[in-house]
């Protein structure tokens, strides 16, 4: 489909939706922004991927969801652009026994959207009420009380580093009033920048700009966030003025659209990095050889420049992003070298007996397959598994790449029944390097057992010891580059484009952060 054609189906469907309405969870009721509405000179209209699957801590709030939660809601604890944590709704924090207990002192005069006070008691709630809370990750959490209007006790079952946990947006501070006295969601309400006005269903949300808000007023007075699905439709609504700024730029466009005038990008590594999950519980890759031969046949350095045309880092195995806490610049990575990979592979038995250019064992040649999902790094993660499919190709691994929906790949995990998964990193707190309980042997997507391993992760997650946590976070780098429970690739780099009239917008390398507070629009 050409450009002029995608434009003139992206019109049509946004004239379709003028004047709709849809629902939040089925009661309430929004307006979609009408062909005769008065524009304001400081409304700013987002190009997003995805519609906000959920507003409730009942699922993680997946896609590009994240960024308009980060505008509605907020954190007791922040991250500011360069991964620094900062104050919040917490004015400030201590814990009186390295980690067990963690004391919240309040931020005062703040409201929610409604007019409700924040305050302890909406602190108790969104840590004790809502099912997501209770069930992932912040599951040591034992009790939260509201020691005073103002002060709030966190008591865990084991140390834990628990402000780097609570900055992540996928846990704010949502209103009691969020749902009915039946526990059932009603709307969304928080204390952010920005508040809830409409939504039409996968078309559109919009936000109005909170008036009274605690911090430093945003310019803009409304935000509208457009869903567009595919990638390259984002892109013409960006250089056709449909909408004033996109997320998830794919890379193909970055270096055109930095060379046109009146476009901004903006770039900045992120604490994510794409990696290969094997499936270390069945053969082949039960066998630490075979993961390592798939080290050596890689080549992150080709793909970072080639496949993403420049967009991102080469991780040669490296798990951790260089933005992250403890990432050990010294590290030893992996290169490409196919003689080592052909040497790994023959270590494990698997020879080319048959001249065929695939190896075998057992009269079992080495075919594997490769699930890459059709949600939202697809558009990148489809080319990178091409490659990789041809690189494992010249050292005689055959390579079948299937793409499924996230839901198949979902069941495919839990029952076992696959062989490597290309994805992004997740479950990464800001600069917290919590991401190796990925491979701890508790985690439900692991299928990686080894007790050492594990014993690592529970030491450096209960320690608050800066120089013990760096002693203990580089053995798990190295444990990762010796045992290889997953290859990693890229270290995914944020871009964000605008039009340049799009002023005081400061990217972030926090991933669900879209930082509009100081943005406003230029006048012409």
């Amino acid at each position: 489909m050409n450009r002029k054609l995608k434009f003139v189906l992206l019109t049509f469907m946004l004239f379709a939706v003028i004047s709709a309405s849809a629902c939040i969870g089925g009661d309430e009721e929004g307006t979609a922004k009408g062909a005769d509405s008065e524009v304001s000179s400081q409304e700013l209209t987002v190009g997003i991927s995805t519609d906000v699957n959920n507003w409730y801590l009942d699922k993680f709030p997946d896609g590009d969801g994240r960024f308009v939660w980060s505008q509605i809601y907020e954190t007791l604890v922040r991250l500011d652009p360069d991964l620094n944590i900062v104050p919040g709704l917490a004015e400030s924090w201590e814990t009186p026994d390295d980690g067990k207990t963690w004391i919240f002192h309040l931020r005062e005069g703040v409201s929610f959207h409604d007019g409700t006070p924040f305050d302890a008691e909406s602190v108790v709630f969104s840590y004790t009420e809502q099912a997501y809370v209770r069930q992932a990750v912040l599951r040591p959490i034992v009790s939260v009380e509201a020691l005073d209007a103002h002060t709030v006790k966190f008591v865990l079952a084991k140390p834990t580093p628990l402000p780097f946990y609570l900055t992540h947006v996928a846990w704010p501070i949502m209103s009691p009033t969020s749902v009915d006295s039946e526990g059932n969601f009603v709307s969304p309400v928080g204390t952010g920048p920005f508040k809830f006005e409409s939504r039409v269903k996968d078309q559109e949300i919009v936000l109005s700009r909170n008036e009274e808000y605690w911090g430093e007023r945003p310019e803009l007075e409304k935000v509208t966030f457009k869903v567009i699905p595919e990638a390259s439709t984002r892109v013409i609504a960006l250089e056709t003025g449909e909408v004033d700024m996109i997320l998830k730029v794919p890379e193909y466009d970055v270096s055109r659209l930095e060379s046109e005038d009146g476009i901004e990008v903006y770039r900045k590594l992120t604490t994510f990095t794409d990696f290969l999950q094997f499936n270390c519980e069945k053969a082949p890759f039960n066998d630490k050889s075979v993961r390592q031969s798939v080290a050596y046949a890689v080549d992150t350095e080709i793909i970072t420049s080639e496949v993403l045309e420049g967009v991102g880092k080469a991780a040669n195995g490296r798990a951790y992003s260089p933005v992250m806490m403890y990432s050990n610049p010294d590290l030893e990575t992996y290169s490409r070298d196919p003689e080592m990979a052909r040497a790994m592979l023959s270590e494990a038995g698997w020879e080319d007996s048959d001249g065929d250019g695939i190896v075998d064992k057992d009269g079992e040649t080495l075919h594997v397959t490769l699930l890459v999902s059709k949600g939202e790094w697809a558009s990148r993660h489809n080319p990178m598994a091409q490659a990789i499919q041809g690189e494992l190709a010249e050292v005689g691994i055959d390579t079948e790449i299937k793409l499924l929906e996230g839901g198949a790949i979902t069941q495919l995990e839990n029952s076992g029944d696959f062989d490597i998964i290309i994805r992004s990193g997740y479950f990464v707190w800001g600069p917290y390097p919590r991401h190796f309980f990925v491979h701890h042997s508790t985690a439900p997507r692991s299928h990686y057992q080894n007790a050492t391993y594990d014993e690592l992760v529970n030491a450096a997650d209960m320690t608050l010891d800066e120089d013990k946590q760096r002693e203990l976070y580089y053995a798990l780098q190295d444990f990762v580059i010796e045992e290889v429970p997953a290859f990693y690739l890229v270290h995914e780099e944020k871009i964000v484009a605008a039009n340049s009239y799009v002023k005081g917008y400061t990217i972030t390398s926090e991933d669900p952060w879209l930082n509009l507070e100081g943005v406003y629009l230029e006048n012409e």
